[in-house]
């Protein structure tokens, strides 16, 4: 099975969904074979007014044919992939489950992942306040409901308001910067790898068809802008609270990514890593990739992780252990003495200071010993899981 770029099902353009197209599978920016970062259909620049009127347009027909696929009413894509199926032999049991990402069959539990976020409680030093508990509840709730049974969408939600702490962040220290307030030009660096990385699970996510639906796009993207918001405010009140959030929100993406990955890991193992996957995790220069975990392993030590990213299996754990070094980085950023040492350091991996001049040993020592236990406690259940 190949991954096509983003599939909005619309009647005018109809694509096969099983085949390769321009956009994250051809490549939308115009060099052959190289995965793009936007849908053939947004490459476009334009005024904030013509962007909204052709968003508008393309958005008001993909809810025609959500109405139409709510009403059992099939569309032009529809029927193609279903002749695709017939011809292929395969007679799916309704329309839907002859496309991505449908036609994965991917199971996740509810129940399984509660019981895992209830058991790992976020590990980091602040505890959670009452109004972030309650948005986060409120959040969560929401999630579980819209999206059981929907593995692939619900991740493609996750990975939208994912990437908000990290606007929000940058925004707050650029205003400090700008103002002469506080500068933390290392830490705006690492909080712009983190977007870049969840930007590549979104696209991934989207690659797999997690964004096909009207709804789903909808929801995501109103979701984002608010919780854009309550970071920011948040942070201008408490950069430690607004961090905590994320830091909820990147422990609840470790235990999904894991039930996950425990319940699908035989039928992932079968299936290609998406281009867009490898793109990131093993093409080109991994600066990027390395420093979305700069500050973990200036506390800690280590070296850069290379990750294999042949199956999808390879790609979702990659994504969970991404998830997991933000979970430790959030909580770093909780520990203002730790890291105003680390950020005031300079550079990334290809620093002059050696780690073991950034922290006293002390300090060292309890970091290397709590990301461990992490490491231990969240991740390692799950990445050792066979197919």
């Amino acid at each position: 099975m190949a991954f096509s770029s983003r599939d909005r099902d619309d009647d005018a353009d109809v694509k096969d969904a099983h085949a390769p197209s321009e956009g994250l599978e051809a490549g939308s920016t115009g060099k052959p074979g190289r995965p793009g970062y936007m849908p053939a259909e947004a490459t476009r620049a334009g005024s904030f007014p013509a962007l909204a009127a052709r968003n508008f347009q393309r958005e008001f027909e993909s809810l025609i044919t959500d109405i139409f696929r709510s009403l059992s009413i099939p569309t032009g894509s529809t029927k193609q992939s279903q002749r695709l199926a017939e011809d292929a032999g395969e007679v799916p049991s309704t329309p839907e489950m002859s496309e991505m990402p449908e036609c994965f069959g991917f199971t996740l539990s509810n129940e399984a992942i509660l019981r895992y976020d209830l058991s790992h409680p976020p590990p980091g030093p602040v505890p959670v306040p009452a109004p972030i508990q309650l948005l986060y509840t409120i959040l969560l709730f929401f999630v579980d409901r819209l999206y059981e049974g929907k593995a692939i969408e619900r991740f493609w939600f996750l990975e939208t308001v994912a990437r908000m702490p990290y606007f929000a962040y940058t925004t707050c220290l650029h205003l400090y910067e700008t103002m002469g307030w506080y500068r933390a030009a290392e830490l705006r660096r690492v909080h712009f790898a983190e977007e870049w990385n969840e930007l590549h699970h979104l696209l991934i996510m989207e690659s797999m068809g997690g964004d096909k639906r009207w709804r789903d796009r909808f929801l995501g993207q109103h979701a984002a802008v608010f919780y854009y918001w309550v970071l920011v405010v948040v942070f201008f009140v408490a950069p430690s609270w607004s961090y905590k959030f994320s830091e909820m929100l990147e422990t609840h993406a470790v235990s999904t990514y894991g039930e996950f990955i425990s319940e699908n890991a035989e039928k992932l193992a079968k299936l290609p890593a998406p281009p867009i996957a490898r793109a990131y995790y093993q093409e080109g220069d991994l600066y990027m990739f390395d420093a979305d975990s700069d500050l973990v392993r200036n506390a800690v030590g280590g070296d850069p992780r290379r990750a294999p990213c042949e199956t999808l299996l390879d790609v979702f754990r990659n994504i969970l252990a991404d998830e997991l070094e933000h979970v430790k980085t959030m909580a770093l950023c909780q520990d203002y003495d730790s890291l105003e040492k680390l950020v005031s350091a300079g550079g990334s991996g290809r620093q002059s200071k050696s780690t073991s001049e950034l922290l006293d040993p002390e300090s060292r020592r309890k970091w290397t010993a709590w990301a461990n236990d992490v490491n231990r406690d969240y991740g390692d259940p799950f990445l050792n899981v066979k197919p």
